[in-house]
């Protein structure tokens, strides 16, 4: 129950904040944000800039969706976790900007530019969920699962109890799974509870867009529902972790 109360109240601090006029793409702010773990697996693996060709794209509400929760910066800087980054969350190197050439990035960083590092960035998540998922994927469930491996990283999802429902069809339990995978480092994180919740609803086809074809954060805030103590998911480990382990 301590846990509940919690996320619902985190659901609300973001809810608010995510309408801050301060916030450039009407993103999250900079502590509520988390870095890819796909991007990071691509480093530690030494794929780094290097990228599958043949990939499924993503259609519109799936980028839009992970460009809100990236959110937008033209300039580099350290993300929270003290990793250089530009645009829709670009990771440039897990190291700080200050120690970095970075003549290579055009400063201020257009959005062309920046849509283009993320379809980049991506690829290897999109990679991953077409060669892990055998069914047949619906575009919408297709971009929310991509948008999902984009941030908890390929290797938790090739071990995660979501894939399997997917895998035997049964959709309805797997739209449930989203939701425990909010906690980074023993901590929920406010950013990823909300990111689950709009992953869900995109993956169950009910965000629709506006009349400009556009991502709507609020579609998705009140889907936010708290799992049950014990089934929460540490992103960094992909342990379950208890109630009382969480911060």
């Amino acid at each position: 129950m301590r846990i509940n109360r919690t996320l619902s109240q985190i659901l609300m601090i973001v809810t608010l904040t995510s309408n801050s006029p301060a916030l450039a793409y009407d993103g999250i702010p900079r502590d509520l944000r988390s870095p890819s773990k796909s991007q990071i697996e691509d480093f530690d693996s030494g794929l780094g800039a290097v990228t599958p060709n043949d990939v499924r794209p993503l259609f519109p509400l799936a980028p839009n969706l992970i460009k809100h929760f990236e959110g937008w910066e033209p300039a580099p800087y350290d993300d929270p976790s003290g990793y250089c980054t530009i645009g829709f969350g670009h990771l440039i190197k897990k190291s700080k900007c200050a120690n970095i050439d970075l003549r290579k990035y055009s400063i201020p960083l257009t959005q062309n530019e920046g849509n283009a590092l993320l379809e980049s960035d991506t690829r290897t998540a999109r990679t991953a969920v077409q060669h892990l998922v055998r069914t047949e994927l619906k575009n919408h469930e297709f971009g929310a699962l991509s948008a999902f491996v984009y941030n908890i990283g390929k290797s938790n999802f090739a071990n995660s109890t979501l894939l399997k429902l997917v895998n035997g069809g049964h959709i309805n339990a797997a739209s449930k799974e989203f939701r425990k995978w909010v906690v980074s480092k023993r901590k929920v994180l406010p950013g990823l509870v909300a990111r689950r919740a709009c992953e869900a609803a995109l993956f169950q086809n009910l965000l629709k867009p506006d009349a400009a074809g556009d991502f709507v954060r609020a579609d998705c805030d009140q889907l936010g529902v708290a799992p049950e103590a014990g089934t929460l998911i540490d992103i960094d480990t992909g342990e379950i972790v208890q109630g009382e382990e969480v911060k």
